[in-house]
């Protein structure tokens, strides 16, 4: 026996789950009550980018500059909406309402697309309610960058895809989510792919192939194009340097090593550690393996609209594997783990009693244990959210309390014209008022071969720049060495000034999303003549830069 949502109290079933992402936004904004930023320093470079758009009218980090250092092209034209309409509030409210609501559409959109394709109310509802108890996924919403976008695009574009009402506008409305999943993040791109080869198994004609085609490609060329012009490459230059500082190396590499490595990364930071706030453990294994069984039940419905989107989500995941073989903080390159590791834990739970139920002949009793089930994934997700708020209040107090402390310091302390290299660019970029130059490979196509090269130094010096920041936790001084900048016999690096984060908030932060470093100092750069460089310290220098390998 199995219980199907009724039209007549589908409306009941809405206003809980609209409420449970409610609970979830308020539970993790309570964060915000004295600390009102964001956690991550890389939110703030959207910021910078979206501000710049419309005080300088152009696209690009550097004021007055087309340049690289946005993901998302859409994301920052959003943003950019709230200097043009708001320019006076603070940059935190508009991209947290726009995150909170989108988090709710894609409850909403899960709901319908259950509901469409006929599953049983209670995997119904475990898949479009338990997100919302998700800490980690609500935090994304926090983080005032695009990832909940991206999820929500995906999740029209499927459900519109699948829409049939015998007019042109499902399948013309179902490209327009697919560009806009595009110019949200490029790997987007392969959903239009996915969609596009199964069109007959989802029902739609050759003629709706082309007119979505069309469609998305109203908003994919413009974004394609704009990569062209700021990063040489379709691709943002984004990609390339993240992966040099997760890997070593710009180029891509297919083998064993990177789906073992975001395999296991996934395994025990995303879930064990974020999810289970534990790193080991049989019960943990357990569970991720319901999950995956959970995976298999809805792709054996494939296709319908909950079975394109976990081969979608697999598709992503693969991906990743392939080009950036990393889980990033807290998750975030993963935001399809995060939607969808709760319900698939329940929905397993769902169809294990189910079967229970049939084989022992106790249809009711077999009803009651499927909500049971759920309630259990429910508590054990709601677990996750008041570690999460803390998460977010001591990420948000880090970012406060050194990157933005170090910025109004400089502003304080030095002119506009200073050029100074920093490594994280968001915060300091945005309130420092001084000439940023990127460290991190985000912005600066032709900074990269000098990175990948080791020539960072000199870099710097073809542009003048006589002054430094990096990022370190206590004599850390991994960047530092992997640029080449400290350790190096041709020049000295002389503090000038350091902040640094409340170390119980700052591990806490860091345990969770990996971002940021506890301190953050700033160093005049001092050349050395050759004839004051010692051999021994040239070697030593030579054996530090070859033992530094990104974290």
């Amino acid at each position: 026996m199995t219980e199907r949502p009724d039209s007549k109290s589908c409306w009941r079933w809405v206003l809980l789950v609209v409420s449970v992402y409610i609970f979830g936004v308020a539970s993790l904004g309570a964060a915000l009550r004295n600390n009102l930023g964001f956690p991550l320093d890389d939110s703030w470079i959207h910021q910078v980018i979206a501000r710049n758009l419309v005080e300088f009218h152009t696209f690009g980090f550097t004021p007055g500059v087309a340049s690289s250092g946005s993901s998302s092209t859409l994301w920052s034209l959003v943003l950019a909406l709230n200097y043009l309409l708001f320019p006076h509030a603070s940059p935190v409210y508009f991209p947290l309402a726009l995150n909170s609501l989108m988090l709710i559409a894609c409850g909403l959109l899960l709901w319908q697309m259950a509901i469409a394709d006929g599953l049983p109310r209670a995997e119904a509802l475990a898949l479009a309610m338990l997100p919302g108890l998700s800490g980690n996924l609500i935090w994304l919403a926090f983080t005032g960058m695009e990832h909940i976008m991206f999820l929500t695009f995906s999740l029209a574009a499927i459900a519109l895809w699948f829409r049939r009402d015998g007019t042109i506008w499902p399948s013309a409305l179902a490209g327009l989510a697919l560009g806009a999943l595009g110019a949200t993040r490029p790997e987007g791109l392969a959903l239009c792919g996915l969609l596009f080869v199964f069109y007959r198994r989802c029902g739609r004609s050759l003629a709706d192939v082309v007119r979505a085609g069309v469609v998305a490609a109203l908003f994919l060329v413009p974004s394609f194009l704009l990569n062209l012009k700021t990063s040489g490459a379709l691709l943002p230059v984004t990609l390339r340097g993240r992966r040099f500082m997760y890997s070593g190396s710009d180029k891509l590499h297919v083998g064993r090593s990177s789906f073992r490595g975001l395999i296991l990364n996934t395994y025990k930071d995303v879930l064990a550690h974020n999810f289970f706030h534990t790193h080991t453990g049989w019960l943990v294994t357990a569970l991720v393996a319901l999950a995956f069984y959970g995976l298999f039940v809805l792709l054996c419905r494939f296709p319908n609209r909950s079975a394109m989107l976990c081969l979608w989500a697999t598709l992503d995941y693969v991906a990743y594997c392939v080009t950036l073989p990393e889980p990033g903080h807290g998750g975030r390159y993963q935001p399809f783990v995060l939607l969808l590791f709760p319900p698939l834990m329940a929905i397993a739970l769902v169809d294990l009693s189910r079967r229970l139920a049939r084989r022992i002949g106790a249809p009711r009793a077999g009803i009651a244990l499927q909500w049971a089930s759920v309630g259990l994934i429910a508590v054990l997700t709601a677990a996750t959210l008041p570690r999460w708020e803390a998460v977010l209040r001591d990420g948000t107090a880090v970012i406060d309390t050194t990157h933005e402390r170090l910025a109004l310091w400089i502003r304080d302390n030095y002119p506009p014209n200073t050029r100074m290299a920093v490594f994280d660019i968001g915060a300091i970029g945005y309130f420092a008022n001084v000439q940023v130059v990127d460290l991190g490979g985000l912005v600066d196509r032709n900074y990269l071969p000098y990175l990948i090269a080791g020539r960072v130094p000199d870099y710097l010096q073809e542009r003048g720049v006589e002054y430094v920041i990096l990022p370190h936790t206590g004599s850390e001084t991994h960047f530092g060495d992997l640029l080449h900048l400290l350790h190096n016999p041709a020049l000295r690096l002389v503090p000038i000034h350091t902040v640094a984060a409340d170390p119980i908030a700052w591990k806490n932060a860091f345990a969770y999303t990996g971002n940021a470093f506890q301190e953050q100092t700033l160093y005049r750069i001092v050349p050395v003549p050759p004839s004051q460089q010692s051999p021994a310290a040239t070697a030593e220098a030579t054996r530090i830069a070859a033992n530094a390998q990104p974290e």
